[in-house]
């Protein structure tokens, strides 16, 4: 369906950038950040090479502790960022309480369906903000992050129209220098489509750490709810046993009904640090997928045993790696098959620049029903061209194994973002996305996305 154009809300935009852009000027001396809690092992993160001046392009100085990676993943993570939420920088705060960021944008999509030859224009003004309360007491933190969204979809204000609403809630207790948990639990709900992202592989370069997001629409709503528990015990100074029982509740809604399943994930590895920038390991995981609608006569199970690995290969360059076997039975099919499961992340920082590429390779939860093993792999590169604007491309795709017909999913997406004084910063972006698929859960079609805005965040943030 076709929309005029909604002027009020083009001008306002435009009046705002206009009046913010004349305010170049110097930025303001950040406070200093307090100091963060250990990470996995005890240690501290790295502190943000960016706190010092926002003017100057971040330039990574070597680390006091190496982080490599680890197999079950125990940090409270600001959703859709990939960021620690342990030891925020620099935060506008109200005691425990305190303002991530804020964005005001105008989104223009466009999608051409597969099916049919008309195109369907969007065109959205959305506010959202990311709100978080952070308290440590004694030897825990508890962390509380959501984001909410406002958005005005052809004059009409709604809260999460056509996009997401998050909210992350975690804890974590070190008990004993031996014994640390951490209780985490996220809810998420979207209409259709994620929130519109800067890009779809979200990276830390202070820490090393990707986190890969699943870009594949829905014909409908989803929702969604894990709640997981990381216990992490020292057998010796060099060797972790971690324990990682999880639940996630999967509601999605589609043009023709309705896919809820039921998902309980326990896995259990073992670390050894071979040196202090290298770990290997090995684990085993257990997932038990039971479908409430529609009904089968039978859960899905799936069984995996990998090997893994990490090294900090120097202070800015990292490298994760998993390889496993895999026994799967899915839901309403009674063989069992067996299959490589895998994963691989790479990034390396440079004084002006970020490189990262992710591959994944597994039967996993999913929004819709499938009896297959996926695949995705991205690759992202952030270039600082000047010291206050950086340009970000990323570039993936997804699909099912095997032949046809079968889902399959790609994207490219490139950034702008110029900072401005006091925290604002302007930002740009164009998104194209192709998806294909046989069944009504998903869309088919190709989308054209773009982004104009003006972003407020008391720091620029890593891998932002």
């Amino acid at each position: 369906m076709k929309h005029g154009k909604n002027w009020p809300t083009v001008l306002i935009l435009a009046a705002a950038i206009f009046f913010l852009l004349p305010i170049n000027v110097l930025a303001q001396e950040s406070t200093n950040p307090p100091s963060p809690p250990a990470n996995q092992e005890g240690q501290q993160p790295k502190a943000d090479a960016q706190g010092a001046d926002a003017d100057q392009t971040p330039d990574i100085r070597p680390q006091v502790t190496p982080t490599p990676g680890y197999p079950v993943d125990a940090q409270i993570r600001t959703p859709g960022k990939g960021l620690s939420l342990m030891g925020p920088v620099a935060p506008l705060h109200y005691g425990p309480l305190y303002l991530g960021n804020i964005d005001l944008i105008g989104v223009y999509d466009q999608f051409y369906p597969a099916t049919n030859p008309q195109v369907q224009d969007t065109r959205l003004g959305i506010v959202r903000a990311n709100i978080v309360f952070s308290e440590s007491f004694k030897k825990s933190l508890f962390v509380v992050d959501y984001t909410p969204q406002l958005a005005m979809l052809n004059g009409q204000v709604r809260g999460g129209a056509d996009g997401d609403q998050t909210l992350s809630v975690g804890q974590v207790f070190n008990i004993s220098p031996r014994l640390s948990i951490a209780v985490r639990d996220n809810f998420g709900y979207m209409h259709t489509r994620q929130i519109f992202p800067d890009q779809f592989l979200l990276v830390d370069r202070e820490n090393g750490g990707i986190a890969q997001s699943y870009f594949i629409e829905n014909s409908g709503s989803h929702l969604d709810d894990t709640f997981a528990v990381v216990a992490n015990y020292k057998l010796t100074p060099r060797l972790l046993l971690s324990v990682a029982p999880g639940y996630t509740y999967s509601n999605t809604h589609y043009i023709q009904g309705s896919y809820i399943v039921d998902d309980s994930k326990n896995t259990v590895s073992l670390t050894y640090a071979k040196s202090p920038r290298t770990n290997i390991g090995i684990l085993q995981s257990v997932e038990i997928l039971h479908p409430v609608r529609p009904v089968t006569f039978n859960n899905g199970l799936f069984r995996m045993t990998g090997f893994f690995y990490s090294e900090q290969l120097s202070p800015t360059w990292w490298v994760t790696g998993k390889l496993g076997l895999e026994a799967a039975s899915y839901p309403g099919f009674a063989v069992t098959t067996w299959g490589a499961t895998g994963s691989f992340e790479m990034l390396k920082t440079f004084s002006h620049s970020d490189l990262a590429f992710a591959y994944t390779r597994a039967s996993t939860l999913t929004t819709f029903a499938t009896e297959r093993q996926t695949e995705q792999s991205d690759i992202h590169y952030g270039w600082f061209l000047e010291r206050r604007l950086k340009w970000t491309n990323g570039v993936g795709y997804f699909r099912q194994l095997g032949g046809d017909p079968k889902v399959s999913g790609k994207y490219a997406i490139s950034t702008l973002e110029y900072r401005l004084a006091g925290g604002f910063s302007f930002l740009t972006s164009y998104s194209r996305r192709n998806q294909s698929s046989s069944t009504t859960d998903l869309i088919s079609g190709n989308r054209n996305t773009l982004v104009l805005g003006i972003r407020w965040a008391p720091a620029d943030l890593p891998g932002h």
